[in-house]
């Protein structure tokens, strides 16, 4: 990445061990970076093995101890290493990318371990408010894929993409939805669907199906943007699932979902995104996600 400076015969060059101690890091943290392709030495002694560095690493090995130190991956930092290699500019405004997504990611901890709390307290009430609606039938273009939660982003925009191809200057005749046919995170692929109501004269492609989402009731919990972020969401899944009138109604055929009321890049954190729902079955027994 960052490491493989110009050699130049007359720079002096620094053993690993007196480069160790200047950097503040260990010798056997050196070897692994230079293995990651993170930190490798300006010079390899080809016949006894021993590594070299010059004065001009020792500022990027003391950033990728501090940053390691700090909880970064080895990737985001090795990400770091090459902006810093453009510019000190644009090292930094990748660190703000960094910091807001660790505020996002620290958020949605307290939120869920409140959450939590919340359970175990004997008079508990929910953080979140848990409503009930009837849901009509409705004509809606499907695509549905099996996925682990890192591709989901890359799915909407490609179903979004999809649905608006097939509309072409029609409106949607109902709201952006995920269902959720099972568990999508990094071990569990699903499967995941994505809906959007469409005219009933919307027929199908070789991309984007049509079918009829059934008239259902359902409980459902509206959340906002920050609430939305991993791992905060998982709160919200749960205190639906949880609520009074879930248990009391299980058995539906259809699976839980998010109904989306705006754009996650048109409003702020503090406003509604989606509403998280589970459809409510007739009391009979059924497994479901």
């Amino acid at each position: 990445m960052i490491v493989d400076v110009p050699r130049d015969d007359d720079r002096q060059l620094i053993p690993i061990g007196e480069f160790a101690r200047r950097s503040r890091l260990s010798a056997r943290a050196l070897r692994l970076y230079d293995e990651r392709g993170l930190l490798s030495p300006a010079s390899v002694d080809r016949f006894t093995g021993y590594r070299y560095y010059t004065e001009d690493q020792v500022g990027a090995a003391r950033l990728t101890g501090l940053l390691r130190a700090a909880g970064m991956s080895l990737h985001d930092i090795g990400e770091v290493l090459v902006a810093l290699g453009r510019s000190r500019a644009a090292a930094a405004d990748l660190l703000d990318r960094y910091l807001a997504q660790l505020e996002s990611t620290h958020r949605g901890r307290r939120l869920v371990v409140r959450h939590v709390h919340t359970l175990l307290q004997e008079d508990h009430h929910s953080m979140f408010t848990i409503d009930t609606r009837h849901v009509p039938s409705l004509r809606v273009m499907s695509i549905q894929r099996r996925l682990h939660g890192s591709e989901t982003d890359a799915f909407v925009v490609e179903a979004k993409s999809a649905f608006a191809a097939l509309l072409g200057p029609s409106a949607p005749t109902g709201p952006f939805t995920l269902i959720f046919h099972g568990l999508v995170d990094d071990d569990h692929d699903g499967p995941i669907e994505a809906i959007l109501g469409c005219p009933a004269h919307t027929q199908p492609s070789d991309v984007v199906g049509v079918r009829t989402e059934p008239a259902h009731d359902e409980a459902f919990t509206t959340i906002t943007k920050a609430q939305w972020e991993f791992p905060a969401i998982l709160a919200a899944y749960d205190a639906v699932a949880g609520s009074p009138v879930a248990i009391a109604r299980p058995g539906s055929p259809l699976s839980c979902r998010e109904v989306y009321l705006a754009e996650p890049d048109d409003i702020g954190d503090q406003e509604p995104i989606c509403d998280v729902a589970f459809p409510l079955g007739d009391g009979s027994p059924r497994d479901r996600l």
